[in-house]
């Protein structure tokens, strides 16, 4: 079971690239492999630069806020699960206060570190981290795999509370909608959208040597979905596709 996701916004496309960012970092700072943490260090410098966005932060804590007062309206309810609701509360204010206290870019305590700017000035270069070009570098890879992880660990705490944020703002945006069997014939599928606004689409598929071809807009949604091949383009299919959609939104 496979789930394509296509995000509405640039807010959703950016905290989307996080979570692809963050998870990746987990796994190779895990490791114990020295090239493993080199593709770490690369992969901080990515989430260093998507995280100092000025933009992104203010229009993340914008879209909390308004979550915020969306369900405290709800409190009154007595059809809610009460429990919940002040469990989902406390976490926004939790990630409201973090992402507002958090002063200056992210990235700053690495753009200080020497070290850290020499490798990133060499990973523009092919083969420029060989220990031919970074020889200080090839010394550090050759250190117990604690003491380099215990390093790395020390860019990280600004880094966290932004993932704390991004998993809660993805997953409260995942669960706003459930999942709706469609049919999509001769391998395209259009729903119209009427001009309501949505933050993110999901699209469920059993098969998964498909692919779907998503694009929308306030109005139409459009899913074509391809044949995919590791050796050329993806082509059309022309049979009829039972899959599951989401239209999700805060």
């Amino acid at each position: 079971m496979l789930i394509f996701e296509y995000p509405f916004n640039e807010t959703v496309r950016s905290l989307l690239r996080l979570e692809y960012l963050f998870g990746r970092l987990g796994v190779f700072l895990n490791s114990d492999h020295p090239e493993h943490h080199l593709t770490a260090i690369s992969l901080i410098f990515d989430i260093g630069e998507v995280t100092s966005r000025a933009d992104l932060k203010s229009n993340l804590l914008k879209e909390l806020e308004r979550q915020r007062s969306l369900l405290n309206s709800f409190r009154s309810e007595a059809s809610v699960n009460a429990v919940a609701l002040e469990s989902t509360i406390v976490e926004i204010e939790t990630c409201l206060s973090t992402l507002n206290n958090l002063v200056g870019k992210p990235s700053l305590i690495m753009n200080e570190s020497e070290w850290l700017s020499m490798i990133r000035t060499r990973l523009t270069i092919p083969g420029g981290t060989s220990p031919i070009d970074l020889p200080s570098f090839y010394s550090w890879q050759q250190r117990p795999a604690e003491d380099r992880r215990a390093q790395l660990m020390t860019y990280m705490p600004a880094f966290g509370d932004w993932k704390l944020t991004c998993d809660l703002y993805l997953k409260l945006l995942r669960q706003s909608a459930d999942f709706q069997k469609v049919i999509s014939e001769n391998g395209a599928y259009q729903q119209m959208l009427s001009g309501k606004t949505y933050q993110m689409i999901r699209v469920q598929i059993e098969q998964s040597d498909l692919v779907p071809e998503i694009s929308a807009n306030k109005h139409m949604l459009w899913i074509r979905f391809l044949q995919n091949s590791i050796t050329s383009k993806p082509q059309p299919i022309t049979a009829n596709i039972t899959f599951a959609l989401t239209l999700c939104n805060l």
